[in-house]
Order: C-alpha cells, then sequence, then structure tokens
C-alpha cells in the first residue's frame, strides 16, 4: 500500500484518449448508474459492467479501460505450421502465431519498429492507426516488470540507428522473420487479501477497510491488432525502407518463449497495458485445417 501511495504518473498521457475513465466519491445507487452509463457510452454496450451494491457510508471507486487497437497494416497469420512455445516450467506447445518473414517483412517500415536486437534477446514496437503501439520484448533471461519498462523507455527514446540490413536497422528488412503467438486472457482477480489492512486519513471514520477490490480483464493480440478491456470495482468502509544493399543480415524475432506485451502510448512514461506471457495457456493451439 506505501508504494501504491507514493506511486506518481501522468494518466492523461499515459491512458488511451476517450478509451478509460474512473468514478469516484460515495457509495450510492445514483454513483453506480452513472458510472454505467458513462461506461456503455465509452464501450458502445447498452448497459455498464459494474455490479457493486450500494452501502451507507461507504465510498467506492470504478474504473473502465476499453481500448480496439488497430494495426496501421495487418501481418500475416500462419496456416500451415505452427510456433513450438518453450515455457517457463520447460514445456513445449504447438502454437498458432502471426508475423511476417522474408521479402514481405521489407514492407511493413512504418509500422514495425526494431527496438533492440542483441544476442539471446529483441523488442519490436507495432504502430497502430492511432497514438498508441504494441511493444514486444524478448528477455534473455527473467526481468521484472519496473525492469522491462525501464529498458524499453531508454529503447523508445533512443532508437536504433543502424545501416539498412544490418543487425541494428531499425526497420524490418527482406530477410528479417517476425513471429509472435495469438493470445487470448482471461483474468479476474481479488486484490482483498492483498489490501486488507486499515487505512488511516487523519479524520472521522479511521480506520477504513476495503470490502472490495477486484479487477477484470480481457486481452486480445492477433495480426489484426489488440483488444483490452479492464474493468476495476473497489469499495472502502470505515471499520517504409530505402532498396536494401547486400549483404543483409538475417534477424529472427520469433516469441517462442517468455516475453512480454506491452500497450504503451507514444511519448509517455509507463504503458497503460503490460503483461508477462510465462507459458502457452493463453495461446491457441495449432491444429492444421
Amino acid at each position: 500500500m506505501d508504494s501504491l501511495d507514493h506511486f506518481n504518473w501522468k494518466a492523461d498521457s499515459v491512458m488511451p484518449r476517450d478509451h478509460w475513465k474512473v468514478w469516484a466519491g460515495a457509495a450510492t445507487m445514483e454513483l453506480i448508474a452513472k458510472a454505467n452509463a458513462e461506461a456503455a457510452l465509452i464501450s458502445g454496450e447498452k448497459k455498464g459492467p459494474f455490479q457493486i451494491e450500494p452501502r451507507p457510508n461507504a465510498r467506492i471507486a470504478l474504473g473502465l479501460l476499453d481500448r480496439d487497437l488497430v494495426f496501421k497494416k495487418p501481418l500475416h497469420r500462419s496456416v500451415d505450421a505452427p510456433l513450438v512455445f518453450h515455457s517457463a516450467d520447460g514445456t513445449k506447445r504447438q502454437v498458432r502465431f502471426f508475423g511476417t518473414r522474408r521479402k514481405a517483412s521489407g514492407g511493413y517500415g512504418g509500422v514495425v519498429s526494431v527496438l533492440a536486437y542483441q544476442a539471446g534477446s529483441h523488442a519490436l514496437q507495432i504502430a497502430s492507426e492511432a497514438d498508441d503501439s504494441v511493444v514486444l520484448y524478448l528477455p534473455e533471461k527473467p526481468v521484472s516488470f519496473i525492469e522491462a519498462c525501464e529498458k524499453l523507455r531508454e529503447w523508445r527514446s533512443k532508437k536504433l540507428a543502424g545501416a539498412y540490413g544490418s543487425a541494428q536497422d531499425p526497420n524490418l528488412h527482406d530477410k528479417d522473420d517476425v513471429r509472435i503467438p495469438v493470445l487470448k486472457l482471461e483474468n479476474t482477480t481479488d486484490f482483498v487479501p492483498l489490501l486488507s489492512s486499515g487505512r488511516y486519513f487523519g479524520r472521522a471514520g479511521d480506520p477504513w477497510q476495503l470490502y472490495k477490490a477486484e479487477q477484470r480483464l480481457k486481452f486480445t493480440l492477433t495480426e489484426k491488432g489488440a483488444k483490452l478491456r479492464v474493468e476495476v470495482e473497489m469499495g472502502m468502509e470505515p471499520f517504409g525502407a530505402p532498396p536494401p544493399p547486400p549483404p543483409m543480415i538475417p534477424r529472427f524475432f520469433h516469441y517462442d518463449r517468455p516475453f512480454f506485451v506491452f500497450l504503451w502510448r507514444d511519448g509517455a512514461e509507463w504503458p497503460y497495458f503490460g503483461a508477462w506471457i510465462g507459458n502457452g495457456a493463453p495461446m491457441e493451439e495449432f491444429k492444421k485445417t
């Protein structure tokens, strides 16, 4: 809780514009109804997602993030071959993937950027039609989210400047090979056990106690883009490339072992979504058609 109390960020520059909102105040039916009505406008659905009940003297916070990120140019889904994903526990799984290879890769200038490429590690950024991108990072060895973000912040601000066709070329070229698993994540997390201590604010009603802190997440990543939906309910109460000069160095951006995936706005200090993909559970099993 101390870390949360002292975490500072610029929400307006980090979060996707017009695709999120937070509501907070007394736990009344009026506030819940207002949040559901405005959430429905954001998502385009008939009604909002919040089901928390009103309580006398309680305070609530409700949040919605609903973003459909469409790539500037779709990549290609594999039909005839799988990607063998090596999970953190040592198991292997054949999964469906998308990407680009050989001469097709050279046509993704301005869409797919290489942020880093070195032995055992690489990072790509795939631009959307708006001002945010999907950022993929495969580390050589396990790192924390903070470490991953710090590396990516540096790479995004100091872009590669290598010659066309070299290992440090910031654009994909005709010998590059990109393979990314199709992802589908769904998760509901109850944070109450982690945040169950009393909260003191130096005024009447101390200590306050959380009675609900739930996050519901849905995330998909395909050759067309990414879709993200996050719902939060919290309650608290008192007690384009140039002609390639030969030779080109083939690069392999295969996300076939644990990796990070982020959604990140241009110029933002932090991503607005991040996930660590440690096994094949959120992936689509490969079945040849």
